[in-house]
């Protein structure tokens, strides 16, 4: 006889059941059996599934096992304790969105976990009675033409070694100062000001946020350009770093191909979030993406499709049609119907995550080189190789200026253009891109680089 195996949460805490037969009366008995409530008559009992639709009855049972790994989550309710979550929810969603870490135009991995780096210095900050900053930032320190003045930030700081920390495309200064000022500067990212005295000379900018605890003082032209968010430890420090563990968990059942141990988790994660906000919140969205993602790893890209396109009501109600966040829920879709080899939708996707783009960055941003290759690629698997020409050299165009030659991700797309325009028989274009592909490659890996050495012949050959 074979057993249906399904995962529990109750409480954040993970069991497994296994079922004879898929009714609703199996799963009730199996649940009481394992959890035990003590005060049975007074608790009302709720079982939803991996979407949160409620399990009442047995083709609720049987729909939830269609798709694997099957989770659900065991909720026991006392009026008493509904009382309490209600007082609790209350306090915390006048807080809610406009307070939370915003997520418009940057959101992914890194940028929260840059954020909860930064709000573990705040708090040790203020426990340790000291002022300053802690900036979080999109890194452009690697950028061949940069205009963002973040230099000045960078010279406030006294121990560079400590007080400057990578998040690949993020960076995080902190600044230990009673009075700093900000000259000439554009602060892509968010700022945490702990008690400190801000000065402001000349345009200065910053993008995202700012936090401020109560002794603050802030320059009267930045109030002007930016709401100030008061610092609340329950909202901007306890919430996210509880956040961020579920996350570093999650990161490491990927990094050890983990992907149903994933999904559980996530699940639990997921219930934790609508506990605490609701279901209309960006770290709902944010963990619709992630479960997409698990499910594109397993190559279940129907699954993975369904995760994104559940997110994306949740960013359009909140932020609009013009969010970043927006445009890699579209790219994601877009890179799975790619895999699941449909691609005139992929481009469809690319397309409307190229548009966001370039209404949130401008034309000459190394997002925007992104989609251009993207779009590149796809045409490339349809044997369209014009069409994927001019996607490329767009592309190229932008990273060249940005990087010049010293970026390592030049060296493949360089390469594309020069199999690109090998397929089009045009040798002068291809020698063209291989002459530049060597350029970077003696940069990068060295003139002796047995690839850089095979660039060179190559260059000669197309060259004759």
């Amino acid at each position: 006889m074979s057993l249906f195996k399904a995962y529990v949460n109750v409480g954040g805490k993970m069991h497994t059941i296994m079922l004879p037969t898929l009714t609703m009366e199996h799963l009730k008995q199996q649940v009481v059996n394992f959890t035990q409530p003590v005060h049975t008559n007074d608790v009302s009992i709720t079982i939803i599934d991996g979407n949160n639709c409620p399990i009442e009855t047995d083709e609720n049972v049987v729909n939830a096992f269609k798709i694997e790994p099957v989770y659900f989550t065991v909720q026991f309710r006392s009026e008493d304790i509904l009382k309490m979550n209600e007082i609790e929810q209350s306090t915390i969603k006048r807080y809610d969105i406009s307070q939370s870490l915003d997520f418009k135009k940057h959101w992914n991995m890194q940028w929260r976990k840059a954020n909860a780096e930064a709000v573990k210095i705040v708090e040790q900050m203020i426990c340790n009675n000291e002022k300053g900053l802690v900036i979080v930032v999109y890194n452009t320190l690697k950028w061949k033409n940069r205009n963002d003045g973040i230099c000045s930030i960078i010279n406030l700081i006294k121990n560079k070694n400590e007080n400057i920390k990578e998040f690949k495309e993020y960076c995080m200064y902190i600044i230990k100062r009673k009075r700093i000022i900000l000259e000439k500067i554009n602060i892509d990212g968010s700022v945490y000001a702990i008690d400190c005295k801000i000065e402001c000379k000349g345009y200065v900018n910053i993008t995202t946020q700012i936090f401020i605890t109560k002794n603050t003082m802030i320059d009267e032209q930045l109030k002007k350009n930016i709401s100030l968010i008061l610092w609340n430890k329950k909202i901007h420090y306890d919430i996210p770093i509880q956040f961020q563990d579920f996350e570093n968990k999650i990161d490491e059942y990927i990094t050890k191909k983990l992907y149903d141990e994933c999904i559980i988790h996530l699940q639990t994660y997921l219930q934790i979030v609508i506990n605490i906000f609701d279901l209309n919140h960006h770290y709902i969205a944010i963990i619709y993406n992630m479960i997409g993602t698990i499910y594109n790893y397993k190559q279940q890209y129907e699954q993975a499709i369904e995760f994104y396109k559940k997110a994306l009501p949740i960013i359009i109600n909140i932020f609009g049609n013009n969010c970043n966040f927006l445009a890699h829920l579209y790219e994601n879709i877009a890179y799975n119907y790619d895999d699941a080899k449909q691609y005139d939708k992929s481009i469809e996707y690319h397309e409307n995550t190229l548009k966001i783009k370039c209404n949130t960055f401008g034309d000459n941003h190394i997002e925007i080189a992104i989609s251009y290759t993207n779009l590149g690629k796809i045409y490339q698997k349809k044997e369209s190789y014009f069409k994927a020409s001019e996607w490329y050299e767009n592309a190229w165009k932008i990273r060249k200026k940005i990087f010049g030659y010293a970026n390592k991700d030049n060296i493949d797309l360089l390469w594309k253009l020069e199999y690109i325009f090998s397929k089009l028989e045009n040798d002068k274009k291809a020698c063209e891109y291989c002459e530049e592909l060597w350029k970077v490659r003696n940069i990068m890996l060295g003139e002796w680089d047995g690839a850089t050495l095979r660039a060179k012949e190559k260059v000669k050959k197309l060259d004759k």
